[in-house]
């Protein structure tokens, strides 16, 4: 393929395809889809309410979104997703373990594992971002 004239070869992605399961790659995939669906928008959406507040502190965003019932959730699925997918905690995490969010939950046994289809997969992800677009479109423009 051609690109800013320059030719990118497709050898490494034809190389997968050969050696790689279907469902390897659908979960590489949906890993990614995972990323883009999560990370960014919750990180976006964190720097908003931060920013927002230090221009007008007496909207409390911020804490508004850290009470929302998917934040938890969403903070560690975030935090999962930016680490190789997989769980890590810090102490303060493990103080707020088990969080429950749309009867999915996350606790101490998952230390060290891959994110999975049972601690959130496409239509939990997607689930989840349509929260926090909820939350997003009540937020006050920023001036």
């Amino acid at each position: 393929m051609g690109v800013c004239d320059r030719y990118l070869s497709f050898a490494d992605l034809a190389d997968k395809l050969e050696s790689t399961s279907r469902y390897a790659l659908s979960s590489d995939f949906m890993l990614n889809q995972l990323h883009a669906l999560i990370r960014a928008p919750f990180e976006i959406l964190r720097d908003y309410c931060e920013d927002y507040d230090k221009s007008d502190p007496t909207r409390h965003l911020f804490q508004k979104m850290k009470e929302a019932p998917w934040y938890e959730y969403a903070r560690l699925v975030r935090n999962a997703i930016s680490h190789n997918f997989r769980f890590q905690y810090s102490n303060h995490d493990k103080k707020m373990l088990p969080v429950t969010w749309n009867g999915i939950t996350l606790s101490h046994e998952m230390e060290g594992q891959a994110i999975t289809y049972e601690s959130l997969w496409h239509k939990r992800g997607y689930e989840l971002f349509l929260e926090m677009r909820i939350f997003a479109e009540a937020l006050p423009e920023a001036s």
